[in-house]
This record gives structure tokens, C-alpha cells and sequence, in this order.
């Protein structure tokens, strides 16, 4: 099993706000794709808690493997609770969500994605040269990692505070 190294505190993002769903769905997988993250969406749900309510929910874990040994990971959540409503925009309706939006990002490192190690059976000492490996083996390679990670979430969060501030149909 691969070894996790969390990087990056998670940032949490909240927003009230018009939007269209499918636009911002898009949107956010067009940030992580230019960056070359391939995107596993581990959990969705929409549900109508009433007539014009909905909630829409959704959990990705983003990768881009930078090595046979390493990826680089970001996990998103997200959580919007929205009432459908239909603006006038340029002279035409266009139904949309007005609510509130909120998004976690996170990262990490992932380390021995291929299970190298665990082709043995665990000892303390297996883990003991496995962490020599990773510190000084690896040890450069992996703060380059993280440096990149660290801009990648950088922008990625940055990028999503300019979609949701400049996305207000009001």
C-alpha cells in the first residue's frame, strides 16, 4: 500500500452565488486537466430536498504520477446548496442554481504507488530502509514534489476563487 505525505493544509473556500452547474463542473475539470491531473471522481449525489432546492455533492481525487514511485495528489470537496432560478442575460433566460457553494482542497504526496515494498513480508526493518530510501535515496526528488504540489494547489485554489467571484449574475 502506497504511503501518504500530506503537504498541503486543507484550504476551504465558501461562496454565495449564481452559477450554472455544468459550466462550473467544467470549469473546474478544464483547472486540473491543463495541469495534467487525471481526475477519479470517488463520491457524487444530488438530491431536491424540495420543489426548488437542490444539493449537489461531489469528492475527486486528482493524480498525476511524476515517477514509478510517486504521484502527486489533490483531493476536492465539494458541497453546493442551491435553489433554481432563471436569470435574463442578454436579452435571453437561462436557468441556473443561486446559492451557496462551499470546496476543500487538499493534497499529498504518494509514495511506492507500485507496492514495491510490500512484496515482502512487513518488518520493522522492511519499513526502517524503506524510510532511508524515501529521506535519502529519494529525499531531493520528493521536496522538488512537494514544491510543485504546493504551486499546483496554489493555483488551482486561485483559480477557483476568480471562477466563483466572477461568475455573479446580479
Amino acid at each position: 500500500m502506497a504511503v501518504m505525505d500530506f503537504v498541503v493544509p486543507v484550504v476551504k473556500l465558501k461562496q454565495s452565488l449564481s452559477f450554472d452547474m455544468k459550466d462550473l463542473f467544467k470549469a473546474f475539470q478544464s483547472l486540473l486537466k491543463e495541469r495534467g491531473y487525471k481526475i477519479e471522481e470517488r463520491e457524487y449525489s444530488e438530491s431536491s430536498p424540495a420543489d426548488n432546492e437542490q444539493k449537489t455533492h461531489f469528492l475527486w481525487k486528482c493524480e498525476k504520477k511524476v515517477d514509478y514511485y510517486t504521484k502527486q495528489v489533490i483531493e476536492i470537496k465539494f458541497l453546493a446548496d442551491s435553489t433554481h432560478v432563471v436569470i435574463e442575460q442578454d436579452d435571453r433566460k437561462k436557468a441556473m442554481q443561486e446559492g451557496n457553494v462551499s470546496v476543500a482542497i487538499g493534497g499529498y504526496i504518494e509514495k511506492d504507488i507500485e507496492d514495491d515494498w510490500a512484496l515482502k513480508v512487513k518488518t520493522g526493518f522492511d519499513r526502517f530502509v524503506r524510510e532511508l530510501y524515501d529521506k535519502f535515496g529519494k529525499g531531493p526528488k520528493f521536496e522538488e514534489y512537494e514544491g510543485k504540489l504546493r504551486k499546483d494547489i496554489e493555483a488551482v485554489v486561485f483559480d477557483i476563487k476568480t471562477y466563483l467571484k466572477m461568475h455573479r449574475f446580479d
